[in-house]
């Protein structure tokens, strides 16, 4: 185990070196914000990296489109741009893309030379960081002479790229923490799963679908779900460990233990071997478990690599608590480069690909459920029936969602990678839950103090 944890360790420490340049003194690696962004699976984790030539800022009549993405999202997107092409003669559009861990390496090398593209899927969870390192153009004046219509977007969605006072990302869907399961798998077993579930009825109901059907569970210890549980205890996760408050982090990591120790408990070298942050390889989709964690507009991505009846409940809590945990988050967001040379061009692409049915005919509410509200409705008329239940279930969140946490500040990612490690201590019985809790509080607290030195 010692040797396993040193060399995860060390791999964590060369991404976030390879970050620094990133401007301002801030220090990142690549891990995907909720494990977001990992399908352990809250990730948005794609699998497809183009090779299109290095992509820098642009002048005149053309414009630089960097995202990530799996295949299906550079598909559309790739579509969406040349359809912007079509109707407007006069531009043209470069696209790259890359997977998750790739993109934010390029993207810092990128920031260090000044090459930003014109632009830039940002993740909410990097946008502190590379505003605050004076890399993205503020979007404000654009919103406020109409160049970006933000007409039927609701303001809570347009202050999650708000940044002292300025928006400097606009969302490009609205997405939410969740648990998708295997409906067949529970109805098999006579299992309900409510749309609330609690930790308890979720241990529960893993150890009785076994028991029924061999299938095992797989609960999540990401960064995402230990989130969940600093905001139901009415705090926010950064702020305990910035503090070296251990409370939330060790609760965290006790629910771990407890999962890992369930008969139900799939076991940590399958974990390995099936890969949870890749959706095509994680082990919901052979049926080796019958549940895991996502970002809910990963919901059509793993429709099509499972095609099960898949249903939705909302991240788990304990049972008795009282304060909302759930929120709506931003499934990513389009900025803009400070360095850009056609930031008017830019900004209209940005409005097009926001409000308009032609972009969203094409891009199908797949980056999570359109914001602008009528846009929203057009796609869901478009969509089959298949696809209901992500507009279905943000809807649900939307009622009751407590306002989000601050965009994550530098040094997330680093601690990201170590959660992981954490996690997976716990699931081989290498450190208690307690154990793993208060060792990861207080290298977050070092490493939180020194990104922002």
């Amino acid at each position: 185990m010692k040797k396993r944890f040193l060399s995860l360790l060390a791999l964590a420490l060369v991404s976030v070196m390879a970050l620094v340049g990133c401007g301002g003194g801030s220090t990142s690696s690549g891990a995907a914000p909720s494990e977001a962004a990992s399908p352990t699976a809250a990730e948005d984790t794609p699998a497809d990296e183009s090779t299109t030539p290095e992509t820098t800022g642009s002048g005149g009549g053309n414009l630089k489109l960097y995202w990530w993405g799996n295949q299906t999202r550079n598909d559309m997107t790739k579509s969406a741009a040349d359809l912007y092409m079509e109707q407007n003669p006069g531009i043209k559009i470069d696209v790259e893309f890359t997977d998750w861990a790739g993109y934010w390496d390029k993207m810092a090398a990128m920031a260090a030379g000044g090459n930003l593209p014109d632009v830039i899927q940002m993740d909410y969870s990097y946008l502190n960081q590379y505003q605050q390192s004076n890399q993205l153009a503020n979007l404000s004046p654009f919103i406020d002479d109409g160049t970006i219509d933000t007409a039927n977007i609701p303001e809570s969605i347009l202050a999650s790229g708000v940044v002292g006072g300025n928006c400097y990302a606009l969302s490009l869907g609205s997405n939410a923490t969740s648990m998708i399961y295997n409906k067949a798998i529970t109805d098999e077993a006579g299992v309900t799963i409510p749309l609330r579930v609690t930790i308890e009825e979720l241990l529960e109901a893993g150890n009785i679908i076994y028991e029924k059907t061999g299938v095992k569970t797989f609960f999540d210890g990401g960064m995402n779900q230990q989130q969940i549980i600093a905001r139901k205890n009415g705090s926010r996760i950064f702020e305990e460990l910035q503090a070296g408050d251990a409370t939330s982090t060790v609760e965290h990591f006790n629910i771990v233990e407890l999962f890992a120790k369930a008969p139900s408990a799939l076991e940590p070298e399958i974990i390995a071997e099936k890969n949870p942050d890749m959706i095509e390889t994680h082990p919901i989709v052979d049926g080796t478990v019958w549940n895991s964690f996502f970002l809910s507009n990963q919901y059509i991505a793993l429709l099509g690599a499972t095609n099960a009846d898949l249903a939705f409940a909302m991240s788990p809590v304990p049972a008795g608590t009282t304060t909302e945990s759930m929120y709506i988050k931003p499934s990513m967001l389009f900025s803009m480069a400070e360095t850009s040379q056609n930031k008017e061009e830019a900004a209209k692409f940005i409005n097009w690909f926001t409000n308009s049915e032609e972009c969203n005919a094409i891009t199908l509410g797949e980056r999570g459920v359109p914001i602008n509200t009528e846009m929203a409705d057009y796609v869901k008329g478009l969509v089959g029936a298949e696809y209901a239940p992500t507009y279905d279930y943000i809807a649900a969140v939307s009622e009751i969602a407590a306002p989000i946490d601050p965009p994550d500040p530098a040094g997330r990612g680093e601690i990201s990678d170590l959660n992981k490690t954490y996690v997976e201590s716990v699931r081989y019985g290498d450190l208690t839950g307690q154990e793993a809790g208060e060792q990861l509080t207080a290298d977050a607290q070092k490493i939180l103090t020194e990104a922002a030195q």
